[in-house]
């Protein structure tokens, strides 16, 4: 999975493999305050072949962040789910 943050405040989700890119969520991350950001993602376009569509509604999650160093985050979401983010070549992060 790879999460590019683009300034001031879009993401973009991509779940894929060696060989294909199966999954993007793209959304917009608004900070709560100086721990906790929400990110509302747009529904999920999948790809299943040669063949694109969406699936599923618009999402929401909120995470607390932690910072460590310049290139790696933790994060922790509201319902308990835990993220590690590292700095990866080009500004993306990936988890």
């Amino acid at each position: 999975m790879v999460q590019a943050v683009e300034a001031p405040d879009s993401i973009v989700d991509v779940i894929s493999t060696d060989t294909c890119s199966f999954m993007h969520c793209a959304g917009k991350l608004k900070v709560l305050d100086h721990q906790w950001i929400q990110v509302v993602f747009e529904p999920p376009e999948l790809r299943v072949g040669a063949i694109d569509f969406r699936y599923g509604r618009e999402s929401e999650v909120k995470l607390q962040i932690t910072y460590i160093d310049e290139n790696n985050r933790l994060g922790k979401g509201s319902r308990g789910s835990l993220f590690v983010f590292r700095m990866r070549h080009g500004g993306s992060t990936n988890t």
